[in-house]
């Protein structure tokens, strides 16, 4: 979905929103100092203060899709070999559930939109 427009549908969704108060933040390719972390330390830096908005252009949930498909993201996290098991996408997504639930319990309110988008040929 990297060309489906998503910018310019959050633009627009957002257009009438003061923009001192909103954060956009776009997860590219991971930094090296990323990788340094765990998966979900951008996400939680990424985060806006309390009062603000933040909207995130793609987002942790792509450790348990695009990683998925790609082992070489994965392999670059230097995860303990042990850590890599066949359970590792269900502890993931587990993980955000609990990361998301942490945030709700103080305060954030969380609202997660899909972007899909159709092609059509003729």
């Amino acid at each position: 979905m990297d060309a489906a427009g998503k910018d310019s549908a959050i633009k627009s969704v957002f257009d009438g929103i003061n923009p001192q108060g909103c954060e956009v933040t776009t997860f590219k390719q991971p930094s090296s100092k990323e990788l340094e972390h765990d998966f979900l330390w951008r996400a939680a830096m990424a985060l806006p203060e309390r009062g603000r908005i933040g909207i995130f252009n793609r987002s942790h949930y792509e450790e348990c899709l695009v990683v998925r498909v790609h082992p070489e993201v994965l392999a670059k996290q230097k995860l303990p070999p042990r850590l890599v098991t066949k359970d590792i996408w269900r502890e993931r997504f587990e993980d955000i559930t609990t990361f998301e639930r942490h945030l709700a319990r103080n305060g954030t309110v969380i609202l997660k939109f899909f972007l899909n988008a159709r092609i059509v040929t003729r």
